[in-house]
């Protein structure tokens, strides 16, 4: 996870919007904690005195949904009791690695379907355990065959519609209030593109969805090539954003890498600008970055506090309230 000065910045925020502009908090994604810190007491004391961050978006790699209703209970409480007393709020839960890698509700087995439908149910469960005001993530992938497959194509997205109107009115039942549905640049993976969000939502709006919504991801909509624009500039999805993760990346891959990064491409002032030309004053601002396993500890910790300086600074150029330009006084590293 080498790292290098910051690169370039284009398109900065002109300083006479920068008061209309910021209404949402920076978070973090705890994928950085998976295989790491399984302790929430850690990694809450992390993201609160290491970090200074107090939202925090919660991985189901963290808490398996899958695990028995009683202990998935309990440590959802206690997650949720590490948090509280950390000053920390969750503000949603989603899909991690894990639930990422299956065909979920597009693969082409209809019980494999079924048991994805099951498993983001219990999904919601657990967010509802944790207090948290949504949910969601990525909903699956069709295979290489089937996604090339007009007829079975049209069939996978009408099961999709129904499922993810189905979950989404669980959702609201249970309380969480959004389906968070997060669009990949795969095209087996649906929604892919501007065109599948928009025709998504619309199709569950018609079958009475009420609690869906776009989760952007930067490392999506910036890798996707020329042929896609830009889904955070795009202003046709801007009531339906209802959050925005960050992460860098090279536009090749999916790496999910800190900031700075000598490979990455995303920079963080383009990137505000994107967000403010499309209209997107509000969402929350969740930090992905995903290192490698075999990382060391410590280096991961550096990257986080390095990444979290990184955009706090571009943030307070942007004019965000209550953001310092300097790097966050932090206590000694952890051993």
């Amino acid at each position: 996870m080498a790292t290098t000065g910051p690169r370039c910045a284009r398109a900065a925020i002109p300083p006479h919007r920068a008061s209309e502009f910021w209404d949402a908090r920076l978070g973090v994604n705890l994928c950085f904690a998976v295989k790491r810190m399984h302790d929430p007491l850690e990694w809450a004391a992390f993201v609160a005195d290491d970090l200074g961050l107090t939202d925090v978006q919660f991985t189901f790699d963290l808490l398996d949904p899958w695990a028995p209703s009683s202990e998935r209970t309990r440590v959802a409480h206690r997650v949720r009791a590490a948090a509280d007393g950390n000053g920390l709020t969750l503000h949603n839960a989603v899909v991690g690695l894990a639930h990422y890698v299956p065909g979920g509700l597009l693969d082409p087995d209809p019980d494999v379907r079924r048991a994805a439908a099951t498993w983001w149910r219990r999904a919601v469960d657990v967010a509802a355990d944790l207090g948290v005001r949504a949910g969601g993530g990525p909903l699956g992938s069709m295979t290489a065959r089937q996604a090339t497959d007009p007829q079975r194509t049209a069939e996978r997205w009408e099961d999709l519609v129904a499922a993810t109107t189905s979950i989404a009115d669980y959702a609201v039942q249970s309380g969480i209030g959004t389906f968070l549905i997060e669009p990949t640049p795969i095209h087996r993976e649906v929604p892919s593109t501007i065109a599948e969000c928009q025709r998504l939502l619309a199709d569950m709006a018609a079958r009475g969805a009420a609690g869906a919504g776009i989760l952007l991801d930067t490392s999506t909509s910036r890798s996707t090539g020329r042929r896609r624009r830009s889904v955070i500039g795009h202003r046709r999805l801007d009531r339906r954003s209802k959050q925005c993760a960050w992460t860098n990346t090279d536009r090749r891959s999916d790496p999910h890498w800190g900031w700075p990064h000598e490979y990455g491409t995303v920079e963080v002032p383009e990137l505000l600008a994107d967000l403010q030309r499309a209209g997107l004053i509000d969402v929350p601002m969740m930090l992905e970055v995903f290192p490698r396993f075999e990382d060391d500890d410590e280096a991961v910790r550096t990257v986080m506090r390095a990444t979290v300086d990184h955009c706090q600074a571009a943030l307070a150029a942007a004019g965000a309230p209550g953001v310092s330009t300097a790097p966050a006084a932090r206590p000694a590293p952890h051993r």
